[in-house]
């Protein structure tokens, strides 16, 4: 398999490529925006990026799953890829590709949360804030949803002034889970309506 310094050579190139591509961004490029982070995304997965937007979330976490451990510095450095892919959609109109993109980045976002140690750090409760703004929670896979209850469950367990520091609110978190619990125990359904 690959060794840690061909992991760690690999991650600082995909981040490189996705700085790379938030200055391309940034300057109207999107074509070779879009391009950098096609490229970071197959060295992280090393499949192209065309077949990794085929699998469904849960494969793509269980080929970077070895040993029962998940590469948290892979995916989370995916994650950010998919998030700047879905800045990029956005920009050009391409709403349904920002869509896919931003949810993708949030299920990693969270896959990174809830298997590390410890309490989500403020900036983690930031990102995953200013994606939640961009995207309709009863429209995410299950798993997302189910991923995102976990999470909230752990963000109560913490103490006040560590959710301050993520510009939250016990009442928020409460009031998200709630809504959330209920679109998961009463999807809508909408074959045959």
């Amino acid at each position: 398999m690959f060794t840690e310094d061909y992991l760690i050579r690999m991650i600082n190139l995909a981040i490189a490529a996705l700085m790379s591509a938030i200055g391309l961004r940034k300057a109207g490029k999107y074509a070779e925006a879009r391009q950098a982070i096609e490229q970071a995304i197959q060295q992280l997965t090393t499949l192209s990026p065309a077949l990794i937007d085929q699998m469904d979330d849960a494969s793509v976490l269980s080929m970077l799953t070895k040993d029962g451990q998940l590469d948290l510095g892979r995916l989370a450095v995916l994650g950010d890829l998919y998030e700047e892919q879905g800045n990029i959609s956005f920009k050009l109109g391409q709403l349904t590709q920002a869509g896919f993109a931003y949810g993708r980045a949030l299920r990693f976002t969270l896959e990174v949360v809830l298997t590390a140690e410890g309490s989500p750090s403020a900036e983690y409760m930031v990102k995953i804030e200013s994606m939640l703004q961009k995207l309709e929670p009863s429209e995410l896979p299950i798993d997302t949803q189910l991923a995102l209850s976990d999470y909230y469950r752990r963000l109560l367990d913490m103490d006040d002034p560590a959710l301050d520091a993520g510009s939250l609110s016990r009442e928020q978190i409460e009031q998200a889970l709630d809504q959330l619990q209920d679109q998961i125990d009463h999807p809508a359904n909408t074959i045959g309506d």
